[in-house]
């Protein structure tokens, strides 16, 4: 198992490298997901790879945006540079991408980003018959998922420590709905960690804690977890080495057969460098509601090491609980503000009194506590620890009349270089030790002189000679070391699927027809396809010119068999973005039974292609598609059509939807409240306070006042965005939908319309459809993204 570590910058890979990181992974200047971090140029990046590669560490590239079809290019020729700088892996969450690796680039490995939101085994097994060799697993996966997942045979990576997005990942439009920053383009405004009103209540209901999995490690090694990933892109170089140092150290100790949690003091030092509200230990070890919330700030909130006991001027007097040292970053809270400073000063030791001058205007009073932000001592330790030399053992001959040999040796590969022909000695013969330490002079490089053994007698050797044999050794043992630790070419991405991409006859996980037999069913020319969530909505939606999707509200087996047997012949059934495995076996049986009467399914998320479905597929909301490519490569997996991604102007669409024989059709989401986040926390248990019974809860059922239903969060501004319940066997998801819906009535295209039904009454339902026919749009809506690019 791997210690993988976050390096938005040059200063953070060191860090890593210093602390014991096994694996790094960065972003390049254009299409990562961290568009905010520090990333890297072209020859940053080739000296990143480098310098990793000579010390053993794997280089992981995120390119794992959502790209539009005029930045295919662009991506390709970041694809050819990254195939010829080796790095280890690239993580994509675009299909379109994936396609095209797999089509030119097939030396290059690729890991299925988080962004792409694989959360259990059927995703796991479809990203490794893509040929892709590592998924990053959705963080909301419980331990079981997690090995189960493992057990398909492909690299499992998970988040292990740090901050972790409240909606599902690649799911996500929150951001880029309410402004122009889109999430799934590296460039999210975190709308997530402001303060809403829910229940009268005002708090950062979005806004999770920070994961610590540090003294969980043995049993994500057990379920077969390859990588722990540590959050941090945007962090500064010592939370890197502070981080990843603690989970070396734990990591370390499971390997030499006796694990060993996390002391006090380390805990406390995790705490220091960054966390909010505590850690929790996230959904895979049973982390609930508001065991996940962190509601009352959305900031570091360091470590308590005293109050204020008296106040005078600019002046305050803390009484300390932990000792205070110069350059220490403080915070004094004063009900909800924070007032921050650095301390100048000598050291105070705990329990002592100290004196802190104030910034001006801070406010303050006697009983205030005082928390310590940054610890001067800890970030000089962690911007101090040396890199991790090589240790390297020379052995040299010189005897006269031969060529000076010198061999270095690592441990694992074994260099031998030939110099000049020695002299003899004419006055005084260099002894063994003047070679030797000569030898010893590798000060300013990534090695370490271990052991010098000399063989010499009568000869004469020049110093700078001696010096060059070395400078060539060891840069030849550079270079091998860096051979020999880079993935074969032929090791990439080779697909696991017969077919080679771009050839459609391989639409193998048909149960039976052919591929084109299904499409032909799932014809949808001249229609538009409206999903409900009810019988009324259906019955008030069906016509000739309707083609009814059924997105039910309940997906527990009696539930959905009762939504199933209110469908007619011919509707087709939406699946849940995110679902356990045992619930996406239980929907698959269901659909199985009622073949013959569906129309088809709508695929909620890509790795539910990993089954074998016996009707024709469809690619939802939940599947986005930005550009041909993906396109293209759903065709290929079987999907009759796929869903347009909602953050395309229409120009964009325009493009995306231009007809071609191998591009299946294009839908475009016309009318609906946009879902802009799918949470596994429930606000509205969050706010009681609940951190148990998520799974078990009946609230909705039994009409209870703390209920979600019919709730909504509300932010600064008074807009308000409901918050709609999918109820699965294993407990809710809550969808937070748009305040207002999107309505493209007005707007004339070629491309097939889909309409979403929330809470509209089956009267609504029916006058939405008639400006649709009519070409009208009235009512409060939003035209979305129609006339406003994303960044």
């Amino acid at each position: 198992m791997e210690i993988l570590s976050p390096a938005g910058s040059r200063e953070a890979l060191e860090r890593a490298q210093a602390a014991g990181a096994d694996a790094v992974y960065l972003g390049f200047s254009a299409f990562s997901a961290r568009a905010g971090a520090g990333n890297f140029g072209e020859e940053e990046l080739a000296e990143a790879v480098s310098f990793a590669h000579l010390h053993q560490m794997r280089v992981y590239v995120t390119v794992n945006t959502l790209v539009k079809d005029g930045e295919l290019q662009e991506v390709k020729a970041l694809l050819r540079l990254l195939c010829g700088l080796r790095v280890d892996g690239v993580l994509v969450q675009d299909l379109g991408i994936l396609r095209m690796i797999r089509r030119d680039f097939p030396g290059l490995r690729v890991h299925a980003s988080t962004q792409m939101a694989i959360h259990n085994a059927s995703g796991a097994a479809w990203c490794s018959r893509m040929g892709m060799k590592r998924v990053v697993l959705a963080r909301e996966c419980s331990l079981e998922e997690i090995r189960a997942c493992a057990e398909t045979g492909i690299e499992i990576e998970v988040f292990a420590h740090g901050a972790q997005c409240v909606a599902v990942s690649g799911e996500c439009l929150f951001s880029s709905m309410v402004g122009e920053r889109s999430g799934n383009r590296g460039r999210c405004a975190q709308p997530c960690r402001k303060m809403y009103w829910m229940d009268g209540k005002k708090g950062a209901w979005l806004s999770p804690r920070d994961l610590c999995l540090r003294d969980w490690i043995p049993q994500l090694a057990g379920a077969g977890v390859a990588s722990l990933k540590i959050e941090g892109r945007l962090k500064r170089p010592e939370y890197v080495y502070t981080v990843t140092e603690s989970y070396r150290r734990g990591l370390d100790s499971l390997t030499s057969g006796e694990f060993l949690p996390a002391s006090e003091e380390e805990k406390k030092g995790l705490k220091q460098i960054f966390h909010r509200g505590g850690f929790m230990t996230g959904y895979a070890f049973g982390a609930e509601d508001a065991g996940v919330i962190q509601p009352a700030s959305v900031n570091h909130q360091g470590i308590r090491i005293g109050k204020v006991i008296a106040v005078r001027g600019n002046l305050a007097r803390v009484e300390l609980e932990g000792a205070l040292h110069n350059g220490d970053g403080l915070r004094i809270l004063r009900g909800d503000l924070g007032n921050e400073m650095t301390y100048s000063g000598p050291e105070v030791p705990a329990k002592a009194e100290a004196t802190v001058r104030l910034r001006e205007g801070t406010e303050c009073r006697p009983g205030d506590p005082v928390y310590r932000l940054t610890d001067a001592i800890q970030q000089k330790k962690a911007m101090d620890a040396p890199l991790r030399k090589i240790p390297v053992d020379f052995e040299m001959e010189a005897f006269p009349n031969r060529k000076l040999k010198l061999q270095a040796e690592d441990g694992e590969r074994r260099i031998c270089l030939e110099g000049d022909i020695c002299q003899a000695a004419r006055n005084r013969e260099m002894t063994g030790e003047e070679m030797e330490k000569q030898l010893r002079k590798a000060g300013g490089t990534d090695f370490e002189i271990r052991k010098v053994s000399v063989r010499t007698a009568g000869a004469f050797i020049p110093l700078s000679r001696i010096n060059e044999l070395r400078r060539k050794t060891l840069e030849r043992l550079a270079e091998q070391r860096m051979e020999d630790f880079a993935y074969p070419e032929d090791q990439g991405n080779r697909p696991a699927c017969a077919f080679p991409a771009g050839n459609s006859s391989g639409m193998g996980h048909f149960s039976s027809g052919t591929g084109e037999e299904f499409f032909r069913k799932a014809d949808i020319s001249n229609r538009l396809l409206v999903t409900v969530r009810s019988a009324e909505q259906a019955e008030a939606c069906r016509g000739k010119d309707t083609l009814i999707i059924w997105y039910p509200e309940d997906f527990r087996t009696e539930a959905l068999e009762r939504t199933m047997n209110e469908m007619e012949p011919g509707d087709w059934l939406r699946l849940p973005e995110v679902c356990e495995e045992n619930t996406l076996q239980e929907i698959h049986r269901a659909v199985s039974r009622q073949k013959n009467r569906l129309g088809g399914v709508m695929l909620g998320s890509v790795g539910q292609m990993g089954l074998s479905w016996p009707v024709p597929l469809g690619a939802g909301p939940g599947v986005p598609v930005m550009n041909r490519e993906t396109a293209r490569l759903l065709r290929e997996e079987g999907c009759a059509f796929v869903t347009a991604s909602p953050e395309l102007t229409g120009a964009e669409l325009k493009i995306l939807s231009e007809p071609a024989e191998d591009l299946p059709p294009v839908i475009l989401q016309a009318y609906g409240r946009t879902q802009l986040m799918l949470l596994h926390h429930c606000p509205a248990r969050t706010v009681q306070g609940w951190s148990q019974g998520h799974g078990a809860c009946r609230l909705c059922e039994d009409g209870q006042p703390q209920a979600l239903r019919g709730k909504a969060l509300e932010d600064e501004r008074g807009y308000r965005f409901p918050l709609m319940r999918l109820r699965l066997p294993e407990g809710c998801l809550v969808r937070l939908m748009n305040a207002l819906p999107t309505n493209l009535a007005d707007q004339r295209t070629s491309m097939p319309r889909m309409l979403e039904m929330t809470g509209e009454t089956p009267e609504e339902a029916s006058g939405i459809l008639g400006q649709f026919r009519e070409y009208r749009r009235t009512g409060e809506s939003t035209r979305g993204h129609w006339n406003r690019a994303v960044l």
